[in-house]
């Protein structure tokens, strides 16, 4: 029997460097993938919160007698008929939709923002030391870009994110309504607390964490499935070549040993 029938080959195995790598890369692909849903679901529910204050928005619009709200010029009408029966609609959808917090309507005169029907009690309600009711033609100092941009251009827009104002932090929805000849005549602002607006989106993150959680444990026993049977595999081998070791030794002996008895 000669040595050529005996073969050992000293594999390359890396158990540990293998594990970290394929536990890298498993986690890549979940996080990844996760981040990509997330992205498109968030946006989903971004969209659909604005959709519905425009919705909202327009129903409530429809109330709106354009041709009277011009007529609003002094907080000293507030107590009139046509006052009262004109945020009747108002008072309707607050009783209706708890979520949203302020209905109202704005005009632009000399380039500054003017509140005009507000159905809010007037009264500090909330303790925050500020009038929750704004009046006819108080100006709205704090008149985000949005509420602007809608009074220029006489179109609806959606705020993009949280903005603040003496009242609180909001997500709100703006849109045009006119008189009986097609005149503009304001915008109606639909507003929802930023508190509520990351609710609504706070369950999708939640989501999020824990699948990347969970991924992470994934990809841990992946990677530790990956270490053991690599690491196995080197275990085996390394007894096969010190098996292959002695025969050759052994082998080795015999032929020396005949070699002598020959002698």
């Amino acid at each position: 029997m000669g040595t050529e029938n005996f073969q050992g080959k000293n594999y390359k195995i890396y158990p540990l460097y293998e594990a970290i790598f394929i536990g890298i890369s498993v986690f890549l692909a979940i996080f990844i993938t996760t981040y990509f849903i997330y992205q498109h679901a968030i946006n989903a529910q971004k969209g659909e919160i604005k959709e519905g204050l425009i919705r909202t928005a327009q129903v409530v619009a429809v109330f709106i007698d354009g041709d009277e709200h011009k007529k609003f010029i002094s907080s000293e009408q507030e107590k009139s008929d046509s006052y009262l029966h004109s945020i009747q609609p108002f008072e309707a959808v607050l009783n209706a939709d708890k979520s949203i917090k302020y209905l109202y309507t704005t005009i632009l005169k000399d380039d500054k923002v003017y509140f005009i029907l507000d159905p809010t009690p007037s009264g500090d309600a909330d303790g925050d030391g500020v009038d929750d009711k704004a009046h006819i033609m108080d100006e709205y100092t704090e008149a985000s870009s949005e509420i602007k941009q809608a009074l220029r251009n006489q179109e609806i827009v959606v705020s993009e994110q949280p903005y603040s104002d003496r009242w609180g932090s909001f997500v709100s929805g703006y849109i045009p309504f006119y008189d009986k000849s097609g005149n503009f005549s304001g915008v109606l602002g639909i507003d929802i607390e930023a508190k509520n607006y990351f609710e609504r989106l706070a369950p999708i993150k939640r989501a999020t964490t824990r699948t990347m959680v969970a991924g992470f444990f994934i990809a841990f026993l992946i990677a530790s499935l990956v270490w053991f049977t690599r690491n196995f595999g080197l275990v085996v081998n390394q007894k096969r070549l010190d098996a292959y070791e002695r025969i050759i030794a052994k082998q080795s002996a015999q032929i020396k040993e005949s070699h002598l008895d020959g002698d």
